[in-house]
């Protein structure tokens, strides 16, 4: 009788448990969504938008962070990946970029987002000149409604259409060399 007791309460504590844990694991379940971040206009006068996206990644186990460029007049591209349920952007997180001659040829357009890390963004243009950007945080009024927000910086750079981007370098607002790609890829 008193290994069937065991059997008993250890199948009632098994129970007890699961229900107790079935909120948790919910609870980091979220509905796939978008927030409009920034917008404006270049130099030309078309508009430019960027969005940011949250929602489960196959799982509410995992989120997917994702972030949309919409760029008239050059190209809409975005990007994606997994952070932790009620988490933001890794501070592991390098940079996701892209660059773009305008269809009337009247400029370039680099636009992408790095880590809350960084300060600066030097990329180096196929003419050897650079560009640095101060990238943006979203507004801060965003940053606390929207903690998936909180570790993103963003930007959208128009330039003369001289170069084009070759290599990239992220700095820390303090000068410390986060990141550097010599031979940045998919622009």
């Amino acid at each position: 009788m008193r290994p069937m007791r065991r059997r008993l309460t250890l199948i009632l504590l098994t129970m007890a448990l699961l229900l107790l844990l079935a909120p948790a694991a919910s609870a980091g379940c979220i509905e796939r969504h978008n927030v409009r971040i920034a917008s404006g206009t270049s130099p030309a006068g078309w508009s430019w938008t960027v969005d940011g996206s949250i929602g489960n990644n196959g799982s509410c186990r995992q989120w997917l962070f994702g972030m949309d460029f919409n760029l008239e007049g050059a190209s809409s591209w975005g990007w994606g990946t997994g952070i932790r349920p009620g988490g933001s952007l890794s501070r592991r997180f390098t940079i996701e970029a892209t660059d773009y001659l305008l269809s009337d040829g009247s400029s370039r357009v680099v636009a992408g987002t790095v880590n809350g890390e960084v300060g600066k963004v030097l990329f180096t243009l196929s003419n050897n000149k650079h560009l640095t950007i101060s990238p943006k945080a979203p507004p801060l009024q965003l940053r606390r409604k929207v903690p998936w927000l909180r570790n993103v910086r963003y930007f959208v750079e128009y330039y003369l259409p001289e170069g084009f981007v070759t290599g990239a370098a992220t700095f820390s607002a303090s000068g410390q060399l986060l990141y550097r790609d010599k031979t940045f890829e998919g622009f």
